[in-house]
């Protein structure tokens, strides 16, 4: 049962932050293909996105506080050099989900990033900015883990706040991207399998002939 009880937060984590992400998979993949108007969607999202920071604010909670104090840091000869592939070959699922969540804890609240310091500087003023960020994929999530691993639950009302605004740029960028793929799909295409050929050649070229 204990063992249970330290798996399935990880599991809820990994499903919250991947097939439940709001930007890359809810909106492209769900909303839009169901031809939602801008509000409509704009209010489901809303509703998904902070359900995705209170939850992801519980989980950060229990991993940095009751988790992590209990568990073994990682080894230096892991850190970032192994691809997910070879994560899930040496440590199977749930320790390639461990070990990921582990690697953003640390790189969101390393105290020499400058994102880390804004928040401390700023306050309520930093948590408003990386809610309402859209050019830096992470902005709520980093948030979120700093409200968690400080014990500061009222930096999420800035977040959430400025969560609205990251939410309607993002369903603006996707419509864009839809309108501009339906009008202009087949040279998108052609230029992308040409840039795919010249990558391509590029790199067969680099194998038969390394550098000496």
């Amino acid at each position: 049962m204990t063992k249970w009880r330290n798996i399935w937060p990880f599991l809820g984590a990994a499903v919250l932050y991947t097939a439940g992400n709001p930007d890359y998979v809810i909106i492209p993949f769900v909303l839009e293909p169901l031809g939602l108007s801008f509000w409509t969607m704009f209010w489901v999202v809303a509703f998904i996105a902070n359900l995705e920071i209170i939850g992801g604010y519980f989980f950060w909670r229990w991993f940095v506080w009751t988790w992590l104090p209990k568990t073994k840091p990682i080894k230096e000869t892991i850190k970032m050099t192994k691809s997910i592939i070879d994560l899930l070959i040496e440590y199977g699922l749930l320790g390639t989900i461990e070990y990921k969540i582990r690697e953003t804890f640390e790189w969101a609240t390393n105290p020499n990033r400058n994102f880390v310091q804004f928040i401390k500087r700023w306050g309520h003023v930093g948590m408003f900015c990386l809610g309402a960020e859209s050019f830096v994929s992470g902005g709520r999530s980093i948030g979120t883990i700093a409200c968690a691993s400080t014990k500061w639950p009222r930096g999420l009302y800035a977040l959430i706040i400025g969560n609205f605004i990251h939410i309607a740029t993002t369903i603006w960028t996707w419509k864009l991207f839809f309108y501009l793929w339906d009008k202009y799909k087949l040279p998108v295409i052609v230029v992308g399998v040409v840039f795919a050929i010249l990558i391509g050649m590029n790199f067969i070229r680099k194998k038969l002939n390394p550098p000496t």
